[in-house]
């Protein structure tokens, strides 16, 4: 299902789920038994985000 994200919790919330992914990304760096796998799924997962969030908020390109 395709639902228009216009409520701004749920923009907010997409935010917070992307800041997550960087603590993610700066923990996962400092490990000596990180898998290069995840960390790769990881930065392509916090790239797609990034990008939709981009598109859902144009004056965040601007930023």
């Amino acid at each position: 299902m395709c639902m228009p994200i216009d409520d701004a919790a749920m923009l907010c919330w997409l935010e917070t789920q992307l800041r997550v992914l960087e603590a993610w990304q700066t923990e996962l760096a400092t490990r000596p038994d990180t898998d290069p796998l995840q960390v790769d799924r990881l930065a392509r997962h916090h790239a797609w985000l990034s990008d939709e969030l981009a598109r859902l908020l144009p004056a965040r390109k601007a930023a």
